[in-house]
């Protein structure tokens, strides 16, 4: 184990640099450490546990902006606190992959003003232990608090606290216990400000039903995982509800015996979510009802979303879940990243939702909008590409004239001499056919080719004739 104040010098200190085997020297007047040291440190995976000489430490990284201390074995917040008060301007921080969770959070006596991005991943750290920290950095703008397994409570505990932060623009908060309209809320509440939130690998299943909505439907609450297995297993429960893909009508909530598309059940809608929010990711989450998705449109400053790999589109190609997602959500001005929606690929997104749902039973909300916006939009007509296989043609011999045949138009030419052959009576050697579309007639002479390869289609003539001598 080592200390930072170690492990900058044995990274960035230069004093042993090896002269040996150069022809002169030359004296150069060294400047300090500190003026050696670039505003950005990367001191990941470098066993630090602790701060060291905090009169050092404060002498060499006085001018740094950004730390990183990904992935080491600092396991007390005192150190953390000395840290920070070493480095005035210090506005980036990472502290990801350390043992802090176990430790107990003591609270610094002085404000941490120049502080704007804090990263604690899987540090194993709850809620309410951070709080009091988090209380003092007032100008934080970015928070990472993912795979800490940080659980929300559906219901307010006796020691939880009422502190909000405005401040924060930001919040990643990947792989913890976010399931329902309740956690989203508590999200909402405690960052209302937010214009960017990241809810990858979180089980969340709904954005309309609550904690409460769920129990009182089931007699239980279900979460993410319990729904998913319940969905596989059970197919015979109600689900005519729900407008589905126009394809199919699959719920990602067959337990509620309610109408689908009911908002929130008994819940007040009064209370807008995120009413900043303009940027949200939501992969591997565990919609299977676009219903669901229909409820992302009432977050009134969205503008991109991500969101792929759910259940919702396994049962969809990449072109048809993304002409569903911009069709029903028309705030939407970016999906899964690149460059924008343009006007054309949302107007053949919307045209192609009105076919998909023109037969439909059930009919989800937006079809109606997009009705008056679009008017009547006729279904593609079913063309069949597919070559022809038989052609009904006349087949003549001489001076008789047979009723119309059907051919496979991949017989070959000897295959059909032998067939007439053993019909006339006659040696398929001796026999001549032509082909005949009420044109010139051409000689067929090639044995291995295919009829189709003559053109032969409905309605031609095949002429039959004996070879002379």
């Amino acid at each position: 184990m080592r200390s930072i104040t170690q492990a900058v010098n044995e990274k960035y200190s230069d004093d042993d640099e090896d002269t040996s085997g150069s022809g002169f020297i030359l004296f150069v007047r060294k400047s300090s450490p500190r003026k050696r040291l670039p505003s950005t440190l990367i001191l990941d995976h470098c066993e630090i546990d602790s701060v060291g000489d905090e009169q050092s430490l404060c002498s060499i990284l006085h001018d740094v902006n950004e730390l990183d201390l990904a992935h080491n074995q600092i396991s007390k917040w005192t150190e953390i606190n000395k840290l920070i008060r070493c480095l005035p301007k210090l506005s980036f921080l990472n502290l990801s992959y350390n043992m802090l969770g176990s430790a107990n959070v003591n609270t610094p006596q002085i404000l941490h003003p120049s502080l704007k991005k804090l990263v604690l991943n899987r540090v194993g750290i709850q809620w309410n232990v951070l709080v009091p920290y988090l209380s003092l950095i007032p100008n934080l703008e970015e928070l990472h608090l993912s795979f800490n397994q940080i659980e929300i409570s559906d219901q307010k505990k006796e020691n939880e606290t009422n502190e909000i932060f405005p401040k924060i623009k930001t919040l990643h908060f990947d792989g913890n216990r976010v399931e329902n309209r309740d956690h989203l809320r508590w999200i909402s509440t405690k960052f209302p400000s937010l214009t960017s939130l990241v809810l990858c690998d979180c089980p969340l299943w709904t954005l309309r039903w609550t904690s409460l909505a769920a129990r009182e439907a089931q007699g239980k609450k279900m979460s993410g995982s319990s729904l998913a297995s319940l969905s596989s297993s059970t197919g015979s429960l109600s689900t005519s509800f729900c407008s589905g893909d126009g394809k199919t009508s699959t719920c990602c909530a067959p337990f509620l015996d309610l109408d689908c598309t009911d908002p929130i059940g008994k819940e007040s809608t009064d209370f807008v979510l995120f009413p900043c929010l303009r940027s949200i990711s939501l992969n591997n989450s565990m919609f299977d009802c676009w219903e669901e998705i229909d409820h992302i449109r009432n977050w009134p400053s969205l503008a991109e979303l991500r969101m792929q790999s759910c259940p919702l589109f396994q049962r969809m190609t990449e072109h048809e879940r993304r002409e569903m997602t911009i069709a029903r959500l028309p705030n939407l001005r970016r999906l899964n990243g690149g460059g924008d929606i343009s006007a054309k690929e949302r107007e053949e997104a919307e045209r192609n939702f009105l076919r998909r749902f023109h037969d439909s039973e059930v009919k989800p909300k937006r079809y109606q909008e997009l009705l008056d916006m679009h008017g009547h939009v006729a279904p593609f007509a079913k063309v069949k590409l597919a070559p022809p296989k038989i052609a009904n043609v006349w087949v003549r011999y001489g001076e008789q004239s047979w009723n119309e045949k059907s051919l496979s138009l991949y017989m070959t030419m000897k295959e059909l001499r032998e067939k007439f052959s053993f019909e006339l009576g006659l040696p398929a050697s001796k026999l001549r056919l032509w082909h005949s579309d009420h044109q010139q007639p051409m000689l067929m002479r090639f044995s291995a080719k295919r009829l189709y390869s003559y053109n032969v289609k409905d309605g031609d003539e095949i002429l039959i004739d004996e070879k002379l001598g």
